[in-house]
């Protein structure tokens, strides 16, 4: 759990921090992009447990397993936000070098996705179970609904999520950051008409 809450705790800082190096800070950046990211994860985690109850899948992992799988994206959404700030001085995410991290980190944590969650969703029947274990055979067309899930979780889900938190618009800001602006202007429009 270590690694994905600290990456969870970064990429809040790491975002601000780069709205503010933007001079786009506002004070409400940091608490909407802390709701963004926790949306994200509460969202996943109520899929994968809705797609583990339709395809009746018994597992004893604890859902703070389930949440330290959805805290890994964070990794490589900081890599993706740092390498193309870095490389794209300060134009955001766009462009080739975000791209391309991007790609990078999102195949890297999809794969590394598929290969851990395999052991919950497709329990391996051709080798011999211990007695008391929890672990049972599942028919051939049960074992290939359970792939395509774990497949469209591992790689369209993960994509779409680690979009939502690294994307950046061409003037660099984050949706957080643009939304926090429009309520500032608008808060100080109702002063200024006070």
């Amino acid at each position: 759990m270590y690694i994905p809450v600290m990456a969870f705790v970064t990429y809040i800082l790491l975002s601000t921090l780069l709205a503010g190096l933007r001079g786009q800070f506002h004070p409400e950046v940091m608490g909407l992009t802390a709701t963004t990211a926790f949306v994200v994860v509460l969202l996943e985690i109520l899929g994968l447990k809705f797609g583990t109850y339709v395809l009746s899948i018994s597992n004893d992992s604890q859902l703070l397993d389930l949440v330290a799988y959805s805290g890994y994206k964070f990794v490589g959404v900081i890599v993706t936000l740092v390498v193309s700030e870095t490389l794209n001085r300060g134009a955001g995410t766009g462009g080739w070098a975000g791209w391309t991290v991007f790609t990078y980190t999102f195949m890297a944590n999809a794969l590394f996705l598929l290969r851990s969650l395999k052991y919950v969703l497709l329990p391996d029947s051709s080798s011999a179970t211990p007695a008391g274990s929890s672990m049972h055979t599942v028919a051939r067309s049960q074992r290939n609904r359970r792939t395509q899930f774990l497949f469209i979780y591992s790689y369209v889900v993960q994509f779409f999520f680690m979009w939502i938190l690294s994307r950046q618009d061409g003037g660099g800001r984050s949706p957080a950051v643009a939304q926090a602006q429009v309520a500032g202007a608008a808060a100080a429009a109702r002063v200024v008409g006070s």
